[in-house]
C-alpha cells in the first residue's frame, strides 16, 4: 500500500512539472523541409532572435525567473510555405523541480497585421494554395524589424505570468519533454525586402540554481532540414532564387491608385505609358508624344498625326486624326471644320484687300505680335494694335 502510495505521490509531481500545453507535432511537415526527426543541429538560426537574450542577459519574461526570446515561428506548415506569427518563447520552471520547458506567448508590440502567409515561388494566399501569374494585390511592407518594417515594435513582454499562453497554437516538427525540454519549429532565419529565408529550428531551455529555479532560452540553432525563400504577397523568387521581386511591377505600384472608367488597370504598362492624374481617378497615355492607343481596346502605342491634323485623345488615349480642311482641337478631343483664308486676307484682314484696307497701321501682315495678328485676321482688320 504504501508503496503505491509513493509510485502515485510521484506520478503527480512529474505531471505537476510538466507544461500544460504543447506545440502541435507534424511529422507528415517533416518531408517538406527535409527535416529528419533527429535532434543534430546545423549551425546558427541566423537572424531567428529579433528581441530578448540567450541566457539571462535580456530582460525577464513574464516571470522574472524566466526568459525568453522572440522570433516569427509558423503557426501553420503547409507543402510550400507556412503562416507565421511573432512569438515569445519563454522557458518556463517551478521550483525545486529539475525541469524547464518551452512557453509561447504573444511579444509585446504584436499585432495581428504582423502575421502573414509567406510562399514559396509560385504559390500564393491562404495555405500557399493559389497559383497565379497575376496578383490581386502586393504586400508591400518591407518584410523587417526596422522602422516602417512589419516586424518593427517587438519586444520581450515582462508581465503577465502565465496568461495568454499560445503554445497549442503553434505546428512544429518535433518536441522532447526532457530536462530541459527543447522544441524545433518553423521559423525565419532571414528577412529580405519582401520575404524571407526559413527552416527547421531548434530552441532548447536550460535551467541553474535549484532551491529558485532560473530557467532560460540555452540554445537557438538551425536543425537539420531545408532553407528555403518564402515571398510576401505579390512576389516571387528572382532568377537566382536569393530575393523575393514584384510578379508584376505596375501592379503592385498602382494598387492604391483609382484608375478612370475607360482604363483597364490591367492594360498599364509602365515602359510605354504615363499616369495622369485627373479628379479622384488617374489615365494613363503612350509615353512618346507622337504615339497613341491603336483602339478603345488595344492600348499598345500606335504612330499618331500630332499638330493640327491630328493628336491622342485626353478622354481615352486614341488617335484622332482629322481629314483635309480640319484641324484637331485638343479641348474637345476632336476634329472641328477649319476656315479658309486667302492670301489678301492674311494680309489685310478676313474679306480685305489693299484697296478696301487703306488704313496701313490696320493692315494685318504689319502686326509683330502672333496673337495681334490673328486677331487682325479673324476680325477684318478691326483690332487695336499693343505693339509697333
Amino acid at each position: 500500500m504504501n508503496k503505491k502510495v509513493c509510485i502515485f505521490s510521484w506520478l503527480l509531481g512529474a505531471i505537476w512539472a510538466m507544461p500544460v500545453d504543447a506545440i502541435n507535432v507534424s511529422t507528415g511537415a517533416r518531408a517538406w523541409w527535409g527535416y529528419d526527426g533527429g535532434t543534430a543541429t546545423n549551425g546558427s538560426a541566423g537572424d531567428f532572435i529579433i528581441a530578448g537574450n540567450l541566457g539571462k542577459s535580456g530582460p525577464h519574461g513574464t516571470f522574472d525567473d524566466e526568459w525568453g526570446v522572440v522570433g516569427l515561428v509558423a503557426e501553420k506548415i503547409v507543402e510550400h510555405g507556412g503562416y507565421f506569427c511573432p512569438y515569445q518563447i519563454q522557458c518556463a520552471n517551478k521550483r525545486k523541480k529539475k525541469k524547464s520547458w518551452t512557453t509561447y506567448y504573444a511579444p509585446r508590440g504584436f499585432k495581428i497585421s504582423q502575421c502573414a502567409w509567406l510562399c514559396e515561388s509560385g504559390y500564393s494566399g491562404v495555405n500557399c494554395l493559389t497559383q497565379t501569374a497575376t496578383p490581386s494585390r502586393c504586400d508591400k511592407t518591407p518584410m523587417n524589424t526596422g522602422t516602417g518594417g512589419k516586424f518593427a515594435g517587438l519586444a520581450i513582454k515582462t508581465s503577465g505570468g502565465n496568461s495568454g499562453g499560445k503554445e497549442s497554437y503553434i505546428t512544429g516538427f518535433n518536441q522532447w519533454g526532457s530536462n530541459p525540454e527543447y522544441d524545433v519549429v518553423l521559423g525565419i532565419v532571414k528577412y529580405l525586402e519582401h520575404g524571407v529565408m526559413a527552416g527547421p529550428v531548434q530552441i532548447k531551455c536550460g535551467r541553474d540554481n535549484w532551491s529558485k529555479i532560473d530557467s532560460f532560452v540555452e540554445s537557438v540553432l538551425m536543425a537539420t532540414g531545408d532553407i528555403k525563400l518564402l515571398c510576401a504577397e505579390g512576389y516571387t523568387a528572382d532568377a537566382n532564387g536569393a530575393d523575393c521581386i514584384p510578379i508584376n511591377h505596375d501592379r503592385c505600384e498602382t494598387q492604391e491608385m483609382t484608375f478612370c472608367a475607360g482604363f483597364d488597370r490591367a492594360k498599364y504598362d509602365s515602359n510605354i505609358h504615363t499616369i495622369e492624374s485627373t479628379g479622384g481617378c488617374v489615365k494613363y497615355f503612350c509615353t512618346e508624344p507622337d504615339m497613341a492607343f491603336a483602339s478603345n481596346m488595344d492600348t499598345t502605342c500606335v504612330e499618331c498625326s500630332t499638330g493640327v491634323k491630328g493628336g491622342s485623345s485626353t478622354a481615352n488615349g486614341t488617335c484622332v486624326k482629322c481629314s483635309t480642311g480640319q484641324y484637331f482641337d485638343k479641348n474637345s478631343n476632336s476634329c472641328k471644320q477649319a476656315r479658309a483664308y486667302s492670301k489678301s486676307d492674311l494680309q489685310y484682314g478676313k474679306g480685305q484687300t489693299k484697296n478696301t484696307q487703306s488704313d496701313f497701321n490696320k493692315q494685318c501682315w504689319t502686326y509683330v505680335m502672333p496673337e495681334e495678328y490673328v486677331a487682325c485676321v479673324e476680325s477684318g482688320g478691326q483690332t487695336t494694335r499693343t505693339s509697333n
